[in-house]
């Protein structure tokens, strides 16, 4: 059970669920691709013998970078609910926005040709009162948008 479940009102059910998307992995999969590539070209130089280490610490570094990347993906979520918008990012340094859907004044999304293709982009939510909320690299964030406006014209009043 997730923290959206965990937190719902009485009566709440979640109507849409989405998290960030895997593109979080590019940037550490190609670090960590180069420093495995770098560590075999480095070993066929006999002097400094140690020399390899610089494309093995590249790797490792990657590694290190795609596990972070791996629970930052885990621990996401992003829901649209019959009342509210419930967004949450974080393990250990946690950060939560819920915003009745009352209170949304603008939904938008902005993705560029690599994110329409794959699926994926930012969302910017904008509360009345001008609160400005920006999720970068949110997965189907047209899906998400789109989910918003039909609970909202559904729950007019939530």
């Amino acid at each position: 059970m997730g923290y959206v479940e965990r937190h719902l009102l009485p009566d709440e059910r979640v109507l849409y669920k989405t998290r960030l998307h895997w593109i979080l992995y590019l940037k550490a999969l190609l670090v960590t691709l180069v420093g495995v590539v770098l560590t075999g070209v480095l070993t066929q130089i006999p002097d400094p013998p140690w020399l390899w280490y610089v494309g093995l610490a590249i790797a490792v570094a990657g590694a290190l970078w795609w596990i972070v990347r791996w629970i930052e993906l885990r621990t996401s979520e992003f829901a649209v609910t019959s009342m509210r918008l419930i967004f949450k990012v974080g393990l250990v340094a946690r950060y939560t926005t819920e915003l009745l859907l009352s209170k949304v004044e603008s939904i938008s999304v902005t993705q560029g040709l690599s994110g329409r293709m794959l699926n994926y982009g930012d969302l910017v939510v904008t509360g009345t009162g001008g609160a400005r909320e920006v999720f970068r690299r949110v997965h189907d964030p047209v899906g998400f948008r789109n989910q918003v406006q039909r609970a909202s014209a559904i729950h007019p009043t939530a």
